[in-house]
C-alpha cells in the first residue's frame, strides 16, 4: 500500500518577477480535479514541452502519484492562486525516484515540472526548480536529473544557472539529460524536526 508523503510542508508565498504572487505548498489529495483543470489549460505547445509528444488527456495513474505521493521517495509542489471556484493551480513540479537507479533506492531523482502558458518567463520555473532540489536533498537523493527538448531553451538555461550539467540523450537527438549531484542535507535533531515543518 502507497502511504501518503504529507510530512510538513511550510507553504510559501513567491512574488513573481511580474508582481503577481502564488502560493507554493505541497500537493494533496483534493488538488486532483484542479489539476485536471490546470493540464486542460495547457497550449498544445506546453503539453509538448512537458511530455515530449501530443497530449489530450492527463494521464490519470500519475495523477494518481502526485497527489499521494510515495512517503520518503516522492514529493510534488504547486503553485495556487485565488479563484473564484476557490484556487486555480498554475504550476506543478514533482521529484520520483528515477529508473535511472541502480542499486541504491536514493540514488537518483527525477524531476519533473509544469508551468501554464500564462505564468511563464516570470521566474516560477526557477523557484520549483529551486524548491525541488531543497526537497530532494531533504529526501536523501544523491543526484538529481531531468529530460529537456533540446528546442526549450527557457528550461535548459534555468537548469544551467541552477547548476545543472547538459548533454544529448543517446539516440534522442530531440532530448537533453540534465542533471547534478546534491550535497547530503543536513538533518535536525529528531526533537527540533518534530517542531519545525520539513523544508
Amino acid at each position: 500500500m502507497r502511504k501518503r508523503s504529507l510530512h510538513a510542508y511550510r507553504r510559501r508565498r513567491l512574488r513573481l518577477r511580474d508582481g503577481r504572487c502564488v502560493t507554493l505548498r505541497a500537493a494533496v489529495e483534493a488538488d486532483a480535479a484542479e489539476l485536471v483543470q490546470a493540464f486542460a489549460r495547457l497550449s498544445p505547445q506546453a503539453r509538448y514541452q512537458r511530455y515530449m509528444r501530443g497530449k489530450t488527456a492527463p494521464d490519470l495513474e500519475a495523477l494518481h502519484r502526485d497527489v499521494r505521493p510515495l512517503a520518503g521517495e516522492e514529493f510534488t509542489f504547486v503553485a495556487t492562486v485565488p479563484a473564484a471556484d476557490g484556487i486555480d493551480i498554475v504550476a506543478s513540479a514533482r521529484i520520483v525516484r528515477s529508473a535511472s537507479n541502480a542499486g541504491h533506492a536514493r540514488a537518483i531523482c527525477e524531476f519533473a515540472i509544469t508551468v501554464g502558458d500564462d505564468w511563464r518567463a516570470v521566474g516560477l520555473g526557477r523557484a520549483l526548480l529551486a524548491a525541488l532540489l531543497r526537497r530532494a536533498r531533504y529526501l536523501g537523493y544523491r543526484s538529481i536529473e531531468g529530460f529537456v527538448l533540446a528546442a526549450n531553451a527557457p528550461m535548459l538555461g534555468c537548469a544551467r544557472r541552477l547548476g545543472f550539467a547538459v548533454a544529448p540523450l543517446a539516440g534522442e537527438p530531440s532530448i537533453r539529460r540534465v542533471w547534478r549531484a546534491l550535497r547530503p542535507a543536513r538533518r535536525a535533531r529528531a526533537s527540533v524536526s518534530a517542531r519545525r515543518p520539513a523544508p
